[in-house]
């Protein structure tokens, strides 16, 4: 009997999903949990699996569509199945109704010859290498079609057409490349813009001497094998300081604020493609050496697209390090439903004044600075001020850290 694959829901927050690559092509024989197709999440790239065997009869979303979860995107059946009543009620699903028409109109031997896609047929013309070119160019599919006779479209294809349709853009419009801004790029600058413009921030930044917390990290360093960062420590401190201010380790969720009993870190990495957030759950409960483990390890995860959906969701607080790149201080958007972020700049080795005995001298000291942006909403000044006041006292006498 015939099968839907559907747009799988991978999280709590997923609501729809990009098709990235098709893995098989109509007709071919596919073993019940062999990889069909990858999707693209807000988050990460991930393979749908076949809920069955038999034959891939109907494809039903091509390359680069989005479809809601849970919608049919392809049919598994027999050969000789009768698929006609499934394909119409899947293409009413997904809003095509063209595609319907068409259904409607062919007798059931021209269906079994023609791709009754009219639409879907010219982008299967296009090889997968072809239509990412397309798309980096900023060259709509349907003008490709209009110009080539042949079965398929190659790179090659693409280049030459944009080769030749370049000097039509005026000079003082010249552009390097067009990139559509679609799935993980839309959808965290659609929840950013819904945080920044309906949570009212508020910032608090501080100067945090980062000297002991370095000298620790140096001893640290010389006889353990993986190597502790600056980040992971701020991990493991801001864990430490959740748990003794816990009215910030909250969110709004519906019409409640709900205060979490669990510290669940989230750790901003910068991609390609856009920000993904990682998180480290119940940092609290786990040692630095523990801890920056599980970060290396998450980053990795980020960077390779292998993240699962557990692996970055459940986050009751976010920490975004620019240090690395030089940015001094910076303010971080929170990110929803979350109601604060801590933002971190480098560590600068600058002239500062210090008391020592009751006199004043000129030292060299390691400077970081640190802005914890609120959701002003859920959390008052003065309870983001204490916050921020203990996150610095343990960065700067770190020794009363058990690390």
């Amino acid at each position: 009997m015939a099968k839907y694959i559907i747009m799988p829901k991978l999280g709590f927050n997923m609501d729809q999903g990009t098709v990235v690559q098709w893995l098989k092509k109509e007709g071919d024989t596919i073993e019940e949990r062999q990889e069909v197709l990858e999707i693209e999440t807000d988050k990460t790239v991930m393979p749908v699996e076949a809920p069955c065997s038999g034959i891939l009869r109907k494809i039903l979303v091509a390359e680069g569509e989005v479809v809601p979860v849970t919608l049919p995107i392809a049919i598994i059946g027999d050969k000789k199945e009768d698929i006609s009543q499934m394909m119409e009620a899947a293409y009413q699903k997904l809003g095509k109704k063209e595609v319907i028409e068409a259904l409607k109109e062919v007798t059931p031997v021209i269906e079994k010859k023609l791709t009754l896609e009219p639409r879907k047929e010219a982008e299967k013309r296009i090889s997968p290498r072809a239509r990412r070119k397309a798309k980096e160019l900023g060259i709509r599919i349907e003008r490709l079609t209009s110009n080539h006779s042949v079965s398929t479209i190659s790179e090659k294809d693409v280049l030459a057409y944009h080769k030749t349709h370049q000097g039509k853009i005026s000079t003082e419009d010249q552009v390097d490349k067009r990139i559509l801004y679609t799935g993980m790029r839309k959808i965290i600058g659609d929840r950013l813009s819904q945080s920044k413009f309906t949570a009212p921030h508020i910032y608090f930044t501080v100067s945090v001497d980062m000297s002991k917390v370095i000298d620790i990290l140096n001893k640290f360093n010389q006889s353990d094998e993986k190597r502790i960062s600056i980040n992971d420590f701020l991990v493991f401190t801001v864990a430490k300081a959740l748990t003794e201010q816990p009215n910030i380790n909250c969110s709004l969720i519906g019409e409640e604020i709900v205060y979490h009993k669990n510290i669940n870190i989230g750790v901003a990495v910068a991609l390609e493609e856009g920000l993904i957030v990682p998180v480290i759950k119940n940092a609290n409960k786990k040692s630095l050496s523990i801890l920056s483990k599980e970060i290396k390890k998450l980053i990795k995860l980020a960077r390779e697209r292998k993240l699962l959906p557990e692996d970055y969701q459940g986050g009751t607080f976010t920490i975004s390090n620019l240090g690395m790149y030089g940015i001094e201080n910076f303010t971080a958007i929170i990110n929803p439903p979350e109601a604060a972020i801590l933002a971190i700049g480098a560590v600068k080795r600058v002239p500062v004044v210090i008391e020592e005995e009751r006199l004043e001298k000129i030292g060299i000291r390691s400077l970081m600075k640190v802005t914890l942006s609120v959701d002003h909403r859920l959390i008052d000044g003065a309870t983001a001020a204490i916050f921020l006041k203990q996150v610095k006292d343990y960065l700067e006498f770190p020794e009363g850290l058990v690390l």
